[in-house]
C-alpha cells in the first residue's frame, strides 16, 4: 500500500511539472496561447485575469482531487475569473440515483481570494470575483461500494451561472483507479469529457472545455473493491414531501391561520345560534285568525306580506316569491286571473296602483300589461324585483345588507382566496418550502366559501320574524274549513294561500279548501295548482 502511495505522490509531481508543459486544449472563440517552457508567473495585482503577454485567458477553474484513507474526498479548485466578470455556484446535494436520493455533505468549506463558499443540508454555493481564489473543502457520500469495485463519484462543476472556459481536474486514491468515466454538458447529456484517463502512475486527468452556464462535469473513478471505506447515502425521493415538511416557520403560520378559522367558527355558530334562540325564547305562538264580532280574519305576523317572507325565509328571491305576490295582489283586488283554454290562464289588471304597495309590488304589478297578459307569454323582469325585494327587506331591517350581495362578497373573497393559496403552494413548494401555508390559505379561503352560505344576515328583528312564520307555517298545516265559520271561510282561504304557497304548503292548504265556491279573484275554474306551477315557469324562464 506504501509503495503505491509513494507511486502516485511521485506520479503527480511529474505530472504538474508536465501540465505546465503541456497546451491547453483549443478553446472555440479563444485564441490557442503556447505556455511558456518554464513555470507561469502569476497575474499582476492590478490585472488578476491577464495571462503574461497581456492576452486573458476564458474564466476557468483547476481542481485536484485526492480521496483519503478514511473514505473523504479532499478538494482543492483553484478558480480564475476574468477581470470584470463573476461567477456563481449554486449546486443541490441531494441528487438522484435510480429510485432513490444520494446524499452528499460538503465539510468546512474554505476560500481564500475574492469571494465565499457554504454549504447546507441540501446545497453547495459559491460566490466568487475576478481574479485568483483557491477552494478547499472535503466531501462525505463520495465513495459507494459495487459489488467486486468501488465508485468515487462527484460533480466537479454543476450550477455555475457563467460560461467556463476551461475545467481540469486531477485525482488521485490509495489504490490505482481500475475505470474512468466522465460526462460533461448539460444535466442529462450524456456527452463525454474532452480528456478522462489514468496514467501509469495512477493519477486520473480530465479537463473540459467550453461549458455554458448550468452545465455540470460529472466524474466517476471506479477504485478496487476495498480501497477505502464507502460513505455514501440514500434517501427516499424528497418530491414534494420536503416542501410541506413542518418547520418553525410554518408551523406558527398553521398556528396563526387555524386560531383565525376557530375565531370564525365561533362567530358562526354565535350568530346563528341567534335563531336558535329566538325561537325558543323570545316569541310565543301567533294567532294569525283575529276573531272579532263581525267574524274571522287573517293577518299575517306583523303585517308582513308573502314575498317578504320568502325573502326572510331563504334570504334570497325565488320565483315562487313572486307568485305568491301575484296571488295576493288579486286577493286583494289589484288583479284579476282567468282560466282559458283549460290549460293557460289570463291575468289582467282589475284596479289601479295606489301608495298602499310596496316598491317591489308595484314592480309585480307592472309586469302585467295594461291590456292583460297570457301566463304562458308573460315577460317578468325579474332583476327590477329582486332589486326592489332586497332594498325592501334591508328598509324594513330584517337585514343588515342585502343577503344577497353579503354571501356572494364572501364567497368571492373565499374563491379568490383558495385561488391565491393554490399558486402560492406550489410557488413555496418549488422554492423556498414551506408549502404548508399555502395549503392552509387554500383550506381557509375553501372555509369562507363553504361557511358564506350559512354566514346569517338577518338581523335580531329578522329573526324574530322568523320565529313568528314558524307560527304562520302550523297553522297552515293544521287549519281545516271547519275551524272557520262558513261566512268567513272564502276570504280566509283566499287571504291565506300567497303564504301557503311561498311556505311550500299549498298542496295541503288546496287539498283542505279545494271544495270552496267560486273565487271573488279567479274565475274560469279551480285549476289552481296548475296556474302556481305555470306561474313559476313563466318568472324563472
Amino acid at each position: 500500500m506504501l509503495t503505491n502511495w509513494g507511486v502516485a505522490a511521485a506520479g503527480l509531481v511529474a505530472a504538474i511539472g508536465l501540465s505546465v508543459g503541456q497546451p491547453p486544449p483549443s478553446i472555440p472563440s479563444i485564441p490557442v496561447i503556447p505556455e511558456p517552457t518554464g513555470p507561469v508567473q502569476p497575474p499582476s495585482s492590478s490585472d488578476p485575469g491577464a495571462a503574461p503577454d497581456g492576452i486573458e485567458f476564458p474564466t476557468r477553474t483547476q481542481l485536484q482531487l485526492k480521496v483519503e484513507r478514511d473514505g473523504l474526498l479532499t478538494v482543492e479548485e483553484t478558480i480564475t475569473v476574468r477581470s470584470g466578470e463573476k461567477l456563481n455556484r449554486r449546486s443541490p446535494l441531494r441528487i438522484r440515483s435510480g429510485d432513490r436520493d444520494r446524499i452528499f455533505v460538503v465539510r468546512d468549506p474554505k476560500l481564500e481570494g475574492n469571494g465565499s463558499a457554504q454549504a447546507t443540508a441540501d446545497e453547495f454555493t459559491v460566490s466568487v470575483g475576478q481574479g485568483k481564489s483557491v477552494l478547499r473543502y472535503q466531501v462525505e457520500g463520495a465513495v459507494i461500494d459495487l459489488g467486486d469495485r468501488q465508485e468515487v463519484r462527484w460533480q466537479l462543476a454543476a450550477g455555475w451561472d457563467a460560461r467556463l472556459g476551461l475545467l481540469r481536474a486531477t485525482f488521485i486514491a490509495p489504490e490505482i483507479p481500475i475505470s474512468v468515466r466522465c460526462n460533461g454538458g448539460p444535466y442529462g447529456s450524456e456527452q463525454p469529457c474532452n480528456r478522462a484517463r489514468t496514467d501509469n502512475g495512477g493519477i486520473t486527468r480530465v479537463s473540459m472545455s467550453d461549458l455554458a452556464a448550468g452545465d455540470r462535469v460529472d466524474l466517476a473513478i471506479g477504485l478496487p473493491a476495498g480501497t477505502v471505506p464507502a460513505n455514501a447515502r440514500f434517501a427516499e425521493p424528497e418530491k414534494l414531501a420536503g416542501a410541506f415538511a413542518l418547520t418553525p416557520f410554518s408551523g406558527f403560520g398553521l398556528l396563526g391561520l387555524t386560531v383565525l378559522l376557530l375565531g370564525g367558527l365561533v362567530l358562526l355558530w354565535v350568530a346563528r345560534g341567534r335563531d336558535a334562540k329566538v325561537l325558543a325564547t323570545d316569541v310565543g305562538p301567533v294567532d294569525v285568525l283575529v276573531h272579532d264580532q263581525n267574524g274571522v280574519a287573517f293577518a299575517s305576523p306583523d303585517g308582513v306580506l308573502p314575498g317578504q317572507i320568502g325573502t326572510v325565509t331563504d334570504e334570497r328571491v325565488d320565483p315562487v316569491d313572486v307568485t305568491a305576490t301575484v296571488l295576493d295582489l288579486a286577493v286583494r283586488n289589484y288583479l284579476w286571473i282567468q282560466e282559458i283554454n283549460g290549460n293557460d290562464w289570463q291575468i289582467m289588471r282589475r284596479n289601479p296602483a295606489d301608495d298602499s304597495l310596496t316598491a317591489y309590488e308595484r314592480a309585480v304589478y307592472d309586469a302585467v300589461p295594461e291590456a292583460g297578459a297570457v301566463v304562458s307569454t308573460l315577460s317578468v323582469d325579474l332583476s327590477r324585483i329582486k332589486e326592489a325585494m332586497y332594498t325592501d327587506v334591508v328598509a324594513r331591517e330584517w337585514f343588515k345588507r342585502r343577503p344577497d350581495q353579503e354571501r356572494t362578497r364572501w364567497m368571492a373573497v373565499g374563491i379568490g382566496l383558495a385561488f391565491i393559496g393554490a399558486g402560492l403552494t406550489a410557488v413555496l413548494a418549488l422554492t423556498v418550502g414551506n408549502a404548508l401555508l399555502g395549503l392552509a390559505v387554500v383550506i381557509a379561503g375553501v372555509a369562507l366559501a363553504l361557511g358564506a352560505r350559512l354566514m346569517p344576515a338577518r338581523t335580531k328583528r329578522g329573526s324574530v320574524l322568523l320565529a313568528q312564520v314558524r307560527s304562520l307555517r302550523g297553522y297552515l298545516q293544521s287549519a281545516t274549513p271547519s275551524s272557520i265559520p262558513e261566512n268567513d271561510r272564502e276570504l280566509v282561504f283566499s287571504r291565506s294561500l300567497p303564504y301557503a304557497v311561498v311556505l311550500g304548503e299549498s298542496p295541503r292548504w288546496l287539498e283542505a279548501f279545494g271544495s270552496s265556491a267560486e273565487l271573488y279573484w279567479f274565475s274560469g275554474g279551480r285549476n289552481l295548482p296548475g296556474f302556481i306551477a305555470a306561474m313559476d315557469r313563466a318568472v324563472a324562464k
